[in-house]
């Protein structure tokens, strides 16, 4: 048995670490047995929209945890998927070369269904503790609302413009 901890990330951090940031819908989930680690999950996503690096049409995510046969893996912290869900996937490259979301679950963002408009929704980034709709919150605050998929994007883009211009010195 092995333990696990996860250290929360500000959401400017996760869009720095991301090297892929894209937006898409599951098509496919397979588990499989990697020796010393266990068994991962490999979901085939069909990409809609690239946020931040290489354009593709598909991208392979591979999250801890999964069942084969009688056999599941779970790990803390992990997010687990079905075909069909959507999601904004940020993702770094392991030094195996696969694609995982920083940070486990704090690397996805799920995408629902505004009941009022019929449009994909994801709930609202906390940045610093604040969201603009409620003020102070913590991640998974029932208070936090939720934001189309398209402003969510350009926020991100945004706060990645800006963070990338802070590292050159061009901004605070």
């Amino acid at each position: 048995m092995t333990a696990n901890t996860v250290v929360s990330a500000e959401f400017r951090e996760i869009i720095t670490d991301a090297e892929r940031i894209v937006r898409g819908q599951i098509t496919d989930v397979r588990a499989i047995d990697v020796p010393g680690r266990g068994i991962e999950s490999v979901l085939t996503v069909a990409v809609e929209s690239v946020v931040k690096g290489a354009e593709s049409r598909f991208v392979y995510v591979r999250i801890p945890g999964g069942e084969i046969g009688r056999t599941r893996f779970v790990m803390v912290g992990a997010p687990r998927f079905q075909r069909g869900e959507r999601a904004v996937f940020f993702l770094e490259q392991g030094r195996d070369s696969a694609w995982r979301p920083v940070g486990l679950s704090m690397g996805v963002y799920r995408l629902k269904v505004d009941a009022r408009t019929g449009g994909a929704v994801v709930p609202a980034p906390v940045i610093a503790r604040v969201t603009a709709s409620v003020g102070r919150v913590a991640r998974g605050d029932a208070r936090r609302g939720s934001m189309p998929v398209e402003e969510f994007e350009a926020l991100v883009r945004t706060v990645g413009e800006r963070r990338t211009a802070q590292r050159r010195g061009g901004g605070r």
